[in-house]
């Protein structure tokens, strides 16, 4: 995944953690911090990490499915950065820093992180933002209206 070989890359290497599984073949063991977290443990790893990382498979990133870890991450005011997608910046505007590729992410990683990523009331309120406009009941509100327009036009 190019965020984490660009992770790996910089001079932050030794503050990654990495949870998933499968990642034996392409890193150190010792790099992994487990196969998964609760989801319940989530918001405080996310919200205490210094930076956490985001990419896309390639055709998730064209047609503009936006990785759940974008919206769980910056609803904790995480500092975020991520791989390009299309609808990003429309969805998340400042609040995800955007990388080009590994060696751009380097540069980023490298970079102090007050001047690269938005001040904390700013991610405070890019977070109140992605949990009113992004949560399970606003997305689930969303599809019953669209249902229910679909059923109207029968």
């Amino acid at each position: 995944r190019p965020a984490v070989r660009g992770a790996l890359a910089s001079d932050r290497a030794d503050e990654l953690s990495v949870y998933g599984v499968g990642w034996e073949e392409f890193i150190e063991v010792d790099r992994i911090s487990g196969e998964f977290l609760d989801n319940d443990q989530l918001p405080a790893a996310y919200a205490g990490a210094g930076v956490v990382l985001n990419d896309h498979h390639p055709e998730m990133a064209a047609d503009g499915f936006l990785s759940n870890r974008l919206f769980d991450a910056v609803a904790t005011g995480a500092r975020v950065v991520s791989d390009s997608a299309a609808g990003l910046e429309h969805v998340f505007g400042d609040a995800v820093v955007v990388f080009t590729d590994e060696d751009h992410l380097v540069d980023i990683l490298r970079a102090p992180v007050d001047g690269t990523f938005l001040s904390h009331d700013r991610r405070v309120e890019a977070a109140a933002a992605i949990a009113t406009e992004h949560s399970f009941d606003a997305r689930a509100s969303v599809l019953i209206n669209s249902v229910r327009g679909l059923k109207g036009a029968r």
